[in-house]
């Protein structure tokens, strides 16, 4: 029988029981119907230093070693562990400005190191979902779903998963079953994405 996948999925949002969170929980049905598991965590809880960047000294010093040592000695160190040994990650955002959260930049400017280590999260699966209380939630998911995509990670179909205004999500049944889909279709793809080899 084929082992389930084990996802880790951030929670972007400062409020952790918003619409955001719940979102994202809805992709966690999806998954946990298909028989995979997601590990959740609210980014708040984590420290997070910007990202010091060092690729624009030297590309040999964007490393997970030098990203996680001396000023950069913060939660990040976790995060990469955990992350290495998942099948792949999901990221919920609020839309701040048309743009994700200033925590999830700062997840995605530090996940450089694990890009250009040897693109480590090639071939992992991602999702992406994002709450907004009046608009912008595509041009917040779509540099994001780029970025995530340009590190190897693969992202299945129906990825643009978001809910829009202040009623709760469950008020929502289009996002509802979106976002059940997303969880459903990342376990799917980790299945086929096994037989294949993906490598640039």
């Amino acid at each position: 029988m084929e082992r389930g996948p084990h996802f880790v999925a951030f929670n972007g949002s400062p409020r952790k029981h918003g619409n955001t969170r719940k979102l994202l929980e809805y992709i966690v049905q999806g998954v946990e119907k298909e028989g995979g598991t997601v590990k959740i965590y609210d980014l708040i809880d984590i420290p997070l230093r910007y990202c010091l960047g060092h690729y624009s000294e030297s590309k040999e010093e964007c490393n997970p070693q030098v990203c996680t040592e001396g000023e950069l000695a913060d939660g990040m160190r976790g995060i990469f562990q955990t992350l290495l040994a998942s099948d792949g990650l999901i990221i919920a955002t609020p839309v701040y400005w048309f743009q994700v959260s200033g925590m999830v930049k700062t997840l995605l400017d530090r996940l450089t190191a694990l890009e250009n280590s040897g693109r480590l999260l090639e071939g992992k699966i991602a999702g992406v979902c994002a709450a907004c209380e009046e608009e912008g939630a595509v041009s917040a998911l779509m540099p994001l779903m780029a970025t995530l995509n340009d590190m190897g990670l693969l992202l299945p179909p129906y990825s643009l998963v978001y809910h829009t205004g202040r009623k709760p999500v469950s008020d929502d049944p289009e996002s509802v079953r979106y976002a059940i889909q997303l969880g459903r279709n990342m376990v799917k793809l980790f299945h086929l994405a096994g037989t294949r080899a993906w490598s640039i």
